[in-house]
């Protein structure tokens, strides 16, 4: 925890270090100098000073305002019609109960997830970011956009400025002023100021792009890709359609995010409302904001490990209990309704839990192989320097163990073929 808040004071000191060295020995150094009088100066630099002023401003507000935290009395909230389970239909197309995070022991609001930097849910959660040291969340993402755009802005006005007194300089040595040639130093300092303005304006750029096309449809980066696979269950028809509540307008997206007075969306300010609701697109299900994003409904049949699983089974097979090798009565992991988004969450089918699960029994025995093969050697070495073969050790681990049926009963779900095929391979 220590290392990581250091590490994050160290991202910060970073980036307000590259901010200056971008800004100001470009002025000092290069512009400065080339510029015949101080009114010049003035109205070329004063602009360029009021950039990196928003800049810092702008970075400042994204850095120490909190995304957004849930508050305690936003179960009492929640209509009681929400917090009832989803039946096996709602189910099947892929809609699940209200999402609740196991992390944090808290039902999520609309739009919230839990992240595992900060260890907490955040609302309107976009992404977390290093740079920032922080979440980017409902408060302060409008501040970690206009942060963006005022750093391209301050970074295309250096290159220009660049452009423009290199192209000068060029032009004095074609009619034979070498009073303006650069130094050593002073060509070193084009060079590098050239690189670090282009390689931030084209990086950040990119992300000012991405970003403010999320403005205009009122989407984090987590809905953005939560959306796409909608639309893919969509096209393979996995789900009836459904769309995307919360686009409500181009103009009143952008508005909702940067605020209502467009004059102003360039300027420091605090959202609006609690994130904890959001205006919906027309005629849209009340109940969809808590349950979006649908699922696949196969993601939410019941793992083979999880307590609805077991109690299937039992109805199955009249009540019957599932009992170990050591005829004790296996632990089932504790499963509810409740779809647990953004966090660990036993009760989700998970593909890597159950083969994690099957690869158990299966180490056992490729262990008992190894033991049984080097005592075999050893005693080959003792009689005859000859080692022992591979084939034949499998049979005698064959021979010696129980069956691997009854070790391994039906409900393993084929354990025992995977572990047949691996113990009569050799072993690596």
């Amino acid at each position: 925890m220590v290392s990581s808040l250091v590490i994050g004071r160290l991202y910060t000191f970073g980036v307000s270090l590259l901010i200056a060295l971008i800004a100001y020995p470009s002025q000092i150094f290069l512009f400065i100098p080339a510029f015949d009088n101080v009114s010049t100066t003035f109205k070329v630099l004063i602009p360029l000073n009021l950039l990196v002023i928003m800049v810092y401003w702008n970075y400042y507000l994204a850095v120490q305002t909190d995304p957004g935290r849930v508050p305690i009395e936003w179960v009492d909230k929640i209509p009681e019609s929400i917090l009832i389970p989803c039946n096996e239909e709602r189910r099947a197309e892929g809609i699940t109960g209200p999402r609740f995070c196991k992390t944090c022991d808290i039902y999520k609001p609309p739009r919230t997830h839990h992240c595992r930097y900060c260890r907490r849910c955040v609302l309107k959660m976009d992404h977390h970011c290093p740079w920032i040291n922080n979440c980017v969340g409902y408060f302060n993402y409008a501040h970690f956009v206009r942060f963006t755009l005022y750093v391209n802005i301050a970074c295309l006005y250096i290159l220009i400025l660049l452009i423009w007194r290199i192209h000068k300089i060029l032009d004095d040595l074609q009619h034979f002023r070498f009073d303006s040639e650069p130094n050593t130093a002073q060509v070193i300092l084009y060079v590098v100021e050239f690189a670090l303005s282009f390689c931030v304006f084209f990086c950040v750029g990119m992300l000012s792009v991405y970003h403010l096309y999320c403005v205009t449809q009122n989407q984090s980066t987590i809905e953005g890709w939560e959306r796409s696979k909608v639309t893919r269950l969509i096209r393979r028809k996995r789900i009836s359609p459904v769309k995307y509540p919360f686009d409500i307008g181009f103009y009143r997206n952008i508005c909702f995010v940067m605020g209502d007075n467009p004059l102003l969306w360039l300027w420091p300010q605090q959202a609006r409302g609690d994130g904890l609701s959001f205006p919906v697109r027309p005629n849209t299900d009340p109940e969809i904001p808590f349950y979006w994003p649908p699922r696949d409904p196969d993601e939410l049949r019941p793992s083979i490990f999880s307590n609805r699983y077991h109690q299937q089974q039992q109805q199955i097979h009249g009540g019957e209990e599932v009992i170990d090798n050591n005829n004790n009565t296996e632990d089932y992991v504790d499963s509810d309704e409740y779809y647990d988004s953004g966090s660990l969450s036993d009760s989700d089918y998970s593909i890597s839990d159950e083969e994690e699960r099957l690869r158990q029994p299966v180490m056992r025995m490729k262990r008992q192989y190894r033991r049984v093969s080097n005592h075999k050697q050893q005693q080959q070495q003792q009689h005859s320097p000859q080692p022992i073969s591979s084939s034949s050790s499998s049979n005698l681990l064959l021979s010696q163990s129980p069956p691997l049926m009854e070790q391994y009963p039906e409900s393993n779900h084929h354990v025992p073929l995977v572990a047949r095929n691996i113990i009569m391979k050799k072993d690596d």
